[in-house]
Parts: structure tokens; sequence; C-alpha cells
């Protein structure tokens, strides 16, 4: 896995894309975009398990609301087959994945966690919101409170993305089948290092859902991990080490919202799921608006640049695979009138209706079946017929309206 200093900043579009002779591997990015994006993915992972893909991936790379589906898929009693290159189906898909997901997602988690702020012997604790996030995340979902070392899995490399915000880089959290025997954490600035036994699958889910303004960074103290292998800028010795003993990392979408960075340099084929809201022109009229308005700008702008290259890659026949998105519409899909209702669906991670959650999940499964088959036939191992899941709400007048105030987002949440 390459992890030399990353392609936005440091090197041109020839450098990402120009040769594909040391690419190996299929990968799956699933991006952020909260629960919106996390039951969008599950469509698309469901598609992609039953068109034998989803068992022939090497790496799924998660960052914000992907975080939450790639780590569902971390789950070592999930039945990879022996053979990966077969093409057949996981077992346990709706009984490990899918039904945690939808349980996961009819709760507001955030509101909660937001509010353990507020007590009296977390006042001083800069990070007590995502941490509390961490502890319902663990509470939802049980096996995530295994600490992240010691979850052997058979099936493909989990990686989760944070943004560590001292250096502003991607870090990343590794599993064991990503980075033999425990996984690694770090980052090209910092170093790396086998992830310490306190850190939770939760943990890092939370780092990476940590959403601005609402969420404070998680705080790691990071000279315990001895980081090795880090490349210094151009800061005193005293302030790297102040650093390195208070590692601040935020959602992994404010550096890399497409999850892109940890394969797209490596990887032969690679799939992206965008469940990022598409940005769209419009005003704001509140001062928290405007602000995260702005926030908006400033993390679609790098987005923007990786998709283009992501493009130019399959473009030049550097890339194997495709791409699909909130927006995208298509043959048998939703019509561009309830595709663009659901790319303004809310960006949170407070209670989706079971009518929010059937159509986000209905969507993803049409736009990636069309994308595959449009785009990167070759992959399809098993060419079985579409069924969408969730006929009731396949009308268009039943997901209109249910969808009607689903991109507002309220102040303690829906419930």
């Amino acid at each position: 896995m390459n992890h030399e200093p990353t392609a936005t900043s440091h090197a041109t579009l020839d450098d990402v894309i120009t040769t594909s002779s040391h690419r190996r591997g299929k990968a799956l990015c699933l991006s952020g975009g909260g629960y919106r994006a996390a039951l969008f993915h599950l469509g698309a992972v469901r598609r992609l398990d039953e068109l034998g893909i989803l068992s022939q991936l090497d790496t799924i790379s998660g960052v914000s609301g992907g975080s939450l589906v790639a780590n569902l898929l971390a789950d070592a009693r999930l039945e990879f087959p022996a053979d990966r290159s077969a093409g057949e189906r996981v077992g346990g898909f709706d009984e490990l994945v899918a039904t945690p997901l939808r349980r996961l997602t009819s709760r507001n988690i955030r509101t909660a966690a937001l509010l353990a702020k507020l007590k009296p012997w977390h006042w001083l604790t800069d990070d007590a919101a995502v941490r509390a996030l961490s502890d319902e995340l663990a509470s939802e979902i049980d096996w995530w409170s295994i600490p992240l070392r010691d979850n052997a899995i058979a099936g493909p490399a989990i990686i989760t993305g944070a943004t560590e915000i001292a250096y502003g880089v991607n870090w990343v959290f590794e599993d064991p089948t990503a980075h033999a025997p425990h996984g690694r954490v770090g980052d090209y600035r910092l170093g790396y290092a086998a992830p310490p036994a306190s850190v939770r699958i939760a943990d890092i889910v939370a780092a990476s859902c940590a959403f601005p303004p609402f969420f404070a960074p998680m705080v790691f103290d990071g000279e315990p991990m001895r980081l090795t292998g880090g490349h210094a800028g151009l800061e005193s010795p005293q302030e790297r080490r102040r650093i390195q003993q208070h590692i601040r990392l935020t959602d992994g979408g404010v550096y890399d919202n497409l999850g892109l960075e940890p394969v797209w340099k490596s990887h032969s084929t690679v799939l992206v799921s965008d469940g990022g809201g598409v940005f769209r022109a419009r005003t704001e009229r509140t001062i928290h608006g405007r602000m995260l308005r702005i926030l908006g700008i400033a993390t679609s702008g790098g987005q923007s640049v990786r998709g283009r290259w992501l493009q130019a890659g399959y473009h030049r026949g550097v890339l194997g695979g495709t791409a699909w998105a909130l927006d995208t519409a298509a043959p048998g899909c939703y019509p561009r009138e309830v595709a663009e209702l659901i790319n303004a669906v809310r960006t949170d991670l407070d209670s989706f209706s079971t009518q929010e959650q059937q159509i986000l999940e209905r969507h993803g499964y049409m736009v990636a079946e069309a994308q595959v088959r449009s785009h990167a036939p070759e992959l399809i191992a098993r060419d079985v017929p579409a069924v969408p899941p969730h006929p009731e709400v396949a009308d268009v007048g039943v997901a209109t309206r249910a969808l009607h105030d689903s991109a507002r987002r309220t102040l303690l949440g829906r419930t």
C-alpha cells in the first residue's frame, strides 16, 4: 500500500494515473455522508454481493458514514468463500450487515453523544462528545467493542480513514488483514504503528464520523504508540512532540470524502460509492448555516479534484472499475426529481424513518447495478437479474412524499 505524500498536494495528475504496471487488486471506496451515505452504500454493496463482486474485493476503504458499512463488513462471522476469485456470495450479509445497519440508522446517536459534553465531569475533556459517540456505537454493535488489533477476518482488508488536523493529512486505521499481524494506524507525516489494545473498532468508526463543528476531534496520545517512519515538516522538535502527544482526529471526509487515498495509487480496479451530497447552489440565512456551507465548499474542492482524477484514470485505462453517486440517474433507477430529493437528504446521525432507509438502500442498489453493468461488466461473476429491495417504495409518488421533509436537520434529532 502506498503511503507516500498525498497525490493532491505532492503529485501531478500524470504522476498518479499514467502507469498501471505496479497496481494490484480490487478496491471499493465508501464515501462519507452520515446515515444517508451508509444506507445508500448498503444497497450498492448488496448488488455487488449478488453479482459476485463483493467476495472478490481485496480492500474496502471507508470514511465517515462509509466507515459504518466498511466495519460491518469486517465481522469475522461473515462467510467469505475460500476461493475468493470464484465470485460466490458472502454468507450472512443480511443478518450481520443489513439488519444491524438498519437498526443503527433508526436511532439518533448524535444528540446523546453531544449532550454528554454538558455533564460536569466532562467539561474539561475536549473529546467527551466523540468518546460518547464511540460508546453509543459499541452499545448498538456490540462486537465493535473489541480492539481493532484483535479482529482477524477472512474477507477483504478494511481501512478506515480519519483526518489528522495538525498536519492536515489522511490518517488510517488498518485492520489485521490490511496490515498483518495486528493492523496499523498512522499517517505519512507522524508515522505508523500497530494499534494499541485500547483502540476499539467503535473508536475508529467514531473518529471517522466526528463531523465538525458538531464534534470536537478525538484525541490520542501518540507517544505510547511509538509511531515510526514519519516525515516532519518545518515545525520545531518541540512543536512536533506536542503534536505527537495530542493527535487530534476529525471526520475522514474533511480530507478525503471519497475514501480514495489509501487505494487509488495502488489498486488496479477501484469502485467508488459516493453517498455525499452533490454540491448545489443555494442561499444560507443563519450564521450556523453559513459556517456549514463554507465547510462544505472547502471540502468539496478536494473531492472534485479526486473525482476528476479518478475519471481520468478510468478514461486512460490505468484504472478499471466505475463510480456512482446519489444523483446518478439511469434507466431503471429513480427519475431525476426523486434523485434530487435523495441528494438533499440530511447528512446526520439522527433517526431515519423506515421509508427513508428503504429508499436510500433501493437507490444505491439500482445505481450500482446500472453503473457496473454499463461501465465495468467484466467484474460481474454472477450475471443474475436485478431485484431491487423494498418494492413498497418503488413508486415515484410514494418516494416523493416520504422524502418531503428529509432535508431538514433538527437541533435534537428526529427522536
